[in-house]
């Protein structure tokens, strides 16, 4: 049964509300309540409150009484989520403010998610419980013995602490057509925000299900023969480390001040690429926000080694960035309300994706831009699709209970639901459209022609060879002929 179609046009209130809950407005500045907290400073007596917010005076009113935003934006309903003490709701309830409680004790949620993991790496397998650092590495080593046809480990450089960004490469014996020593890339990054741990699990339970389904299912053997699909599991591995070490909802990196001691601040890796960098509008120069962009774009070594690689990658064809928990699947632009000029294909990636998902778990995600979340500037898919010209998308993965942090018991349906978002997404790639219309026609060819003409162009490689030449062209032909990608 096909899933209901929900849609979404902002009205302008909607929209001043996600831009006032997410761009810094309420700076920790404004608000001594607002912003990073010492890192072992209890979550006792704290509660997560889904609030309604219906005006600027109903979000500022919130946002005064809010340690942390667990949810940005007000979105569709004008809904977002935020730990407050539990003594305040009646501050709530006597401004009118209409929420429901989430999380109802955090200190209890984080005492016992820490209870769960006692022995985790003892019998049990690795969908069983969430894994730290080490706990991931060893797994992507597992996979890269396992299916050494199939897999590969590449290490793209060190984090500001100096642990290693390392990706799993997955591709399938078949090879490339021509003479191209690798097929055109599909990029897949996750845990740039460090508290999202269901992220990595999401993507690693899906490329372990390629590996384990390459010849029983059509999709995975498509999406393996025609492209090389790159998982970065663990963009952020020091916040994510800090997570592990008692800050369990810590959201950015590990960046310290240089003139204090001891004095972790850190920066959103998500607000830290270059297109669309330094807007205020969504993201905030004060180090106290948990969208602190950073000093400059690529300030931070994490999201350097990652677009270097990419860059030194002779075809990246699209991108997708997973994060937790807002159940939506988000097009470009993230930093402007301005919609992209290949929306047609957008919009066909976006639905094929909430689609899938609920053909698999009967969950309903939403799929748009901004005006179903906030704005955000400096994300990795605006700048995926502002170099490329790539189809970039961030994935938000569902939180059945707990927000960011989930019962391990989740890791599995999540999976299956991040498994069904990446494989749609990727099946839905057609790099023969190049002006991402939805339709392979002469305003392609017109395209194709200069690139083919000068041969050392990438701009219309379809083989992944950093190339535009006679194997492209016959690719281009076959597409261009049924006005439809090659199967």
């Amino acid at each position: 049964m096909p899933r209901p179609r929900r849609t979404f046009r902002a009205s302008t209130a909607a929209r001043v509300l996600a831009l006032f809950t997410c761009a810094g407005v309420a700076s920790a500045a404004a608000n001594p309540n607002f912003g990073p907290v010492p890192l072992d400073e209890p979550h006792d007596g704290f509660t997560v409150v889904r609030a309604r917010l219906n005006s600027t005076r109903d979000a500022r009113l919130v946002e005064s009484l809010a340690r942390d935003r667990w949810s940005c934006g007000a979105g569709a309903r004008r809904e977002a989520d935020f730990e407050i003490r539990r003594t305040d709701l009646s501050l709530l309830d006597a401004g009118g403010i209409r929420y429901q409680i989430v999380v109802p004790d955090v200190g209890e949620l984080l005492r016992a998610d820490e209870a769960s993991r006692v022995g985790v790496f003892q019998d049990r397998g690795f969908f069983d419980e969430f894994q730290d650092y080490a706990g991931i590495s060893g797994y992507v080593n597992s996979l890269v013995s396992a299916y050494p046809a199939f897999a590969r480990r590449a290490s793209l450089g060190l984090s500001l602490q100096s642990r290693e960004i390392f990706a799993l490469r997955l591709t399938s014996p078949v090879p490339a057509i021509g003479a191209s020593p690798r097929k055109p890339v599909v990029v897949i990054t996750s845990l740039q925000h460090a508290r999202e741990w269901i992220t990595p699990m999401g993507t690693l339970f899906t490329a372990t299900r390629m590996l384990e389904t390459y010849e029983s299912d059509s999709r995975v053997r498509a999406a393996l023969d025609r492209f090389e699909i790159v998982f970065v599991p663990m963009c952020n591995p020091d916040g994510y480390a800090m997570t592990w070490g008692g800050s369990r909802l810590w959201r950015k990196n590990a960046r310290a001040s240089t003139t204090g001691v001891g004095s972790i601040f850190g920066v959103d890796n998500n607000r830290n690429w270059s297109v669309g960098w330094g807007l205020n509008s969504g993201s905030s120069s004060s180090t106290g926000s948990e969208e602190y962009r950073g000093t400059a774009a690529f300030s931070e070594p994490e999201n350097q080694v990652i677009a270097n690689y990419a860059l030194l990658t002779p075809k990246v064809v699209a991108w997708l960035d997973v994060h937790s928990y807002a159940a939506k699947a988000l097009r470009t632009w993230a930093y402007q309300n301005a919609l992209p000029p290949g929306l047609p294909t957008f919009d066909r990636i976006g639905h094929a994706m909430v689609d899938s998902i609920f053909s698999v778990s009967g969950i309903t995600y939403q799929y748009g831009g901004p005006e179903i979340l906030y704005l955000a500037s400096g994300t990795a898919p605006d700048w995926a699709y502002g170099t490329f010209n790539a189809p970039a998308f961030t994935i938000e993965l569902n939180s059945p209970s707990g927000g960011f942090v989930p019962p391990a018991s989740s890791i599995i349906s999540s999976g299956n639901e991040a498994a069904a978002a990446i494989l749609a997404f990727v099946g839905s790639l057609c790099p023969a459209d190049f002006n991402l219309d939805g339709a392979v026609d002469d305003a392609d060819f017109q395209l194709f022609v200069g690139p083919y003409d000068a041969l050392l162009d990438n701009a219309c490689d379809l083989t992944g060879d950093g190339l535009t030449d006679d194997a492209d062209f016959g690719l281009f032909v076959a597409a261009y002929d049924t006005l439809a990608c090659p199967g």
